[in-house]
């Protein structure tokens, strides 16, 4: 799935992303997005237990509230099956924020070590991608959610795992910061190749079939302009 994504003042996104995960209109109702994902896991997945259902539809948009909250500019609702047949969701979500990025180049290991030093159990590295040098950290939140969304009067915590990948922008003062949250972390070696996937396919540029003329000079892919 291809799609652009824009903040208000923020450059220009583009994201490839793989089967299953499916981007969500930020500003759709409630309401209608809720019944929207409901009717989603349906026709995915027809045999699931009702329960199993709206845990799924309750923990994506009890996720994406707080995504909206800190300036989320794009979300994907991820569901797939696993290899033991059972249902598996997951959100993938990208914010585009201002920072200061310091001297070129260094801004992957420089963060890498601040989150290594912030979250001493997480892991955290700097990859290489196609988009350039990003660093990256895993780690695992225990996330409260609300008594009323279960009916029940005491709020309950759950275990999720986080991927966050974060890449400065090349021509603007941006941190590109694109996480993959998910509860199934039991089946997170099967969720891993579609997260890299997901993250190889961000790009600063324009497919291939958009002109690259149409774009600011500061913003031409030059090996592609010459190359095709």
């Amino acid at each position: 799935m291809a799609a652009e994504t824009t903040g208000a003042a923020a450059p220009p996104l583009w994201l490839d992303l793989p089967a299953g995960f499916t981007a969500i209109d930020l500003d759709e109702d409630l309401g209608d997005r809720m019944a929207r994902a409901a009717e989603q896991i349906d026709a995915l997945f027809p045999d699931t237990g009702a329960e199993q259902k709206l845990a799924a539809v309750i923990a994506s948009e009890t996720a994406l509230q707080a995504q909206l909250r800190e300036g989320v500019v794009h979300v994907s609702s991820c569901l797939v099956r696993a290899e033991d047949g059972e249902p598996i969701h997951g959100m993938f979500a990208v914010f585009l924020r201002p920072q200061d990025l310091g001297e070129p180049g260094s801004y992957p290991s420089r963060v890498a070590a601040e989150l290594a030093e912030a979250w001493p159990d997480a892991d955290v590295g700097v990859v290489d991608l196609p988009l350039g040098r990003a660093a990256l950290a895993a780690r695992e939140l225990t996330v409260p959610t609300p008594g009323a969304v279960w009916g029940v009067p005491e709020p309950t915590v759950s275990t999720v795992r986080q991927l966050e990948l974060l890449i400065p922008h090349p021509w603007s003062p941006y941190v590109v910061a694109a996480v993959f949250t998910t509860e199934d972390i039991d089946h997170w070696d099967e969720w891993l190749p579609l997260i890299a996937t997901a993250y190889r396919g961000i790009s600063f540029h324009p497919p291939r079939d958009e002109s690259s003329d149409e774009l600011p000079p500061e913003q031409w892919d030059k090996i592609r302009k010459a190359f095709g």
